[in-house]
């Protein structure tokens, strides 16, 4: 019969939603910290919970510190505006989609680039189209522009920070994972 060490999967997983609620503080826009703000990567932060989580109560666990951030600090000038709309349910609804497609990714294929690329792509576009969209529709704002000159405006910005995200959370990934293959090999020796 094999023994099964759950106090080093519980130790991983704590040590994993620390490091996620962490980023998601330090990332968060200009919410927290001012003087030194990373750009937002609650997206790709969303998508990895999805990929070593996978249970939905911690995309809850995500979501209510999101909207608690959102809620306690928002952005200048947009104060209760920001959070109080039909247009924010969007942005909540895309790091759903975000988590979602993270599960999709199983253990063999999060080391496959292709493969980590091409769920990576379909994640960042659903995710920038449902919270670019829902905030252009449904926010109650005035947006004096039309709607493909409203997508386009941080289209790159938006996809450039998150690709770099996201290929920083690969090789993390591959990094992590030969540290622990090289671990296990000397183990057995």
């Amino acid at each position: 019969m094999k023994k099964i060490n759950h106090t080093t999967e519980n130790l991983e997983k704590v040590l994993l939603i620390g490091l996620l609620s962490f980023f998601i503080f330090l990332t968060r826009g200009s919410h927290l910290l001012t003087s030194f703000s990373l750009p937002d990567a609650s997206f790709v932060l969303f998508f990895a919970g999805g990929i070593f989580l996978k249970e939905y109560k911690w995309l809850c666990y995500f979501l209510i510190i999101s909207l608690g951030i959102d809620f306690l600090s928002p952005p200048p000038g947009l104060e209760n505006s920001y959070l109080f709309n039909l247009g924010y349910v969007g942005l909540l609804l895309s790091y759903f989609v975000s988590w979602f497609l993270g599960i999709r990714l199983n253990k063999s294929s999060i080391f496959s680039f292709n493969r980590f690329l091409w769920i990576g792509s379909i994640f960042l576009s659903c995710s920038y189209l449902i919270s670019t969209l829902s905030f252009y529709y449904l926010s109650g704002w005035e947006v004096q522009e039309g709607i493909t000159s409203f997508l386009g405006k941080n289209f790159q910005e938006f996809f450039i920070i998150n690709i770099a995200y996201l290929l920083i959370l690969f090789v993390l990934i591959k990094f992590f994972h030969g540290l622990f293959k090289r671990k296990l090999a000397h183990k057995y020796e």
